[in-house]
């Protein structure tokens, strides 16, 4: 069920191709539907609308119990068993587990909508849109966990190919809505409908026709307690961490809605929607490496989890570094090309803390390997102390520097759960850096970043929307050539060492 390779490398090359290739197709089409709503709707509706996506998304966590966490750990360990009864099994728990959750929520948002939407969100118009996404939340858990196997079992061509039908369909009807002239903020979230829908079935043709026909049909699901304690016991600590997760990640917007306006609050959102594109050149690898690790842990084969942690570090880490910087030169540029005028305030918040991007990397590297290797009450306490020095520092920094302060207080957990994720996962998992390569790389980028800020960057000035794409966009393309060719020597050697990881003992 997951296809062997000869090497990591060829995994890594095979499957992480689809990511990267679907990602950057995909990436560019939610952006595609943020700018068009945000031109035709106020400043108010485009909060309301995706504020409540945002607090959808939240809900989530909780009505997934994070079994989606449970099947990623275990399904690679039953498929080098051979035991795909425990496959079937895990999947019937992690829909049985959720059904009463997912419809229970769902009628919340349905029946108390008036109420959130007088006293919470203070909008008229929220309640429609909130009993609208009841029926999103609804069905929401079917997608999810068919994708979360597809990645669990490696198959990024199925885990993307969802989620281009998923992108494809809400571009097209968003275009649709804008072109016939019936954009108003409840077509647009009716929108949202009619891609989940769409993508639905999609996802079960491909999960029946590959897996269920030729593997389950015929296994029967364990109803045991031998087999239903250890993933629910891993389900129940992740979904722990995960409630942590969840809190840190809002106490910055709960902070800003409170301290300051709702009208903050949407800058500060622009900014996160700009500051997560350079985790495209991560997200997609870094969805496989969890399903990896956790391959690797169940064969014992810690020494290739500690190399590949070693390879990336140095390898992913100056691009990554090469992104911060051309995006903290391109701030303001960013932030107009995405969100026009009105939104222009975002490319401020981004400066506080792009170049200090990096300390997320780092972070996303441990936790992904303390989610393999089962260190999930680690995660928790690592979660838990960084939630009480965020509540401080945004507390501080947003009474001295406005909503660029809640910026700088992320930086400062992003830094806190790098350190003490180093801690827990111990000597054995190590981090080592290739300092003098590193070195060479922040002097070269530093000189490209003082050429292209003092020389091309005062060209863009005065330039409409289309036209600062477009120069961007070649301009970043010219950046990362020039970067690439630099280190061509380095990066090509990153796969034969990845390919000779295959040559470490057992």
């Amino acid at each position: 069920m997951i296809e062997e390779h000869n090497s990591l490398a060829e995994k890594f090359i095979k499957k992480g191709i689809w990511l990267y290739i679907f990602s950057y197709i995909i990436a560019p089409m939610g952006y595609i539907v943020k700018i068009v709503v945000s031109q035709e709707l106020s400043v108010s509706e485009v909060w309301v609308l995706y504020w409540i996506i945002s607090l959808i998304s939240m809900v989530t966590a909780y009505n997934d119990l994070w079994m989606s966490e449970s099947i990623n750990h275990f399904v690679p360990e039953y498929i080098q068993q051979k035991r795909y009864d425990k496959v079937k099994t895990i999947i019937a728990y992690a829909f049985l587990a959720q059904i009463i959750t997912w419809i229970s929520i769902a009628l919340f948002f349905f029946f108390w909508a008036d109420f959130l939407a007088s006293h919470y969100f203070k909008s008229s118009v929220a309640k429609e849109i909130m009993q609208i996404f009841a029926l999103y939340f609804l069905w929401i858990n079917i997608f999810e966990v068919i994708a979360t196997f597809f990645m669990a079992i490696q198959n990024t061509f199925y885990n993307k190919i969802m989620d281009l039908w998923r992108m494809g369909v809400l571009v097209l009807f968003t275009l649709f809505l804008f072109f016939t002239w019936k954009w108003t903020i409840i077509s647009y979230s009716y929108a949202w409908i009619v891609w989940l829908f769409i993508g639905i079935f999609v996802a079960i043709f491909l999960f029946y026709k590959h897996y269920f026909k030729n593997y389950l049909r015929w296994e029967k699901i364990i109803w045991s307690k031998e087999m239903f304690y250890p993933i629910f016991k891993y389900a129940l600590l992740v979904f722990l961490w995960a409630q942590a997760w969840t809190l840190l990640g809002q106490i910055d917007m709960q902070m800003i809605i409170y301290m300051l306006w709702t009208k903050d609050a949407w800058y500060y959102t622009n900014y996160l929607s700009i500051i997560s594109i350079p985790f495209m050149i991560i997200w997609p690898i870094f969805a496989l490496l969890f399903p990896v690790f956790s391959e690797l842990h169940s064969k014992k084969q810690y020494d290739k989890i500690n190399s590949i942690k070693t390879l990336f570090n140095k390898n992913f880490l100056s691009i990554w570094i090469a992104f911060n910087i051309l995006f903290f030169v391109f701030a303001e540029k960013i932030a107009f090309i995405l969100f026009w005028e009105k939104y222009i305030m975002s490319w401020v918040i981004l400066k506080y803390s792009i170049l200090l991007l990096t300390f997320n990397y780092l972070l996303q590297v441990n936790f992904n390997i303390m989610a393999g290797i089962g260190k999930v009450k680690e995660r928790i306490h690592i979660i838990l102390i960084a939630v009480i020095i965020n509540i401080i520092t945004n507390y501080i920094l947003i009474k001295m520097l406005w909503v660029a302060g809640s910026s700088l207080a992320t930086w400062i957990w992003w830094f806190v759960i790098r350190i003490l994720s180093e801690i827990k996962l111990g000597k054995d998992f190590k981090s080592k850096f290739d300092f003098i390569f590193l070195t060479k790389n922040i002097l070269f980028l530093s000189l490209l970043w003082w050429w292209i800020y003092f020389y091309i960057h005062p060209f863009l000035q005065n330039l409409w929307r289309l036209d600062s794409l477009f120069f961007v966009t070649i301009i970043s393309i010219i950046y990362f050539c020039i970067f690439g060719f630099f280190n061509y020597k380095e990066f090509s050697l990153f796969m034969k060492e990845l390919n000779n990881i295959r040559k470490l003992k057992n």
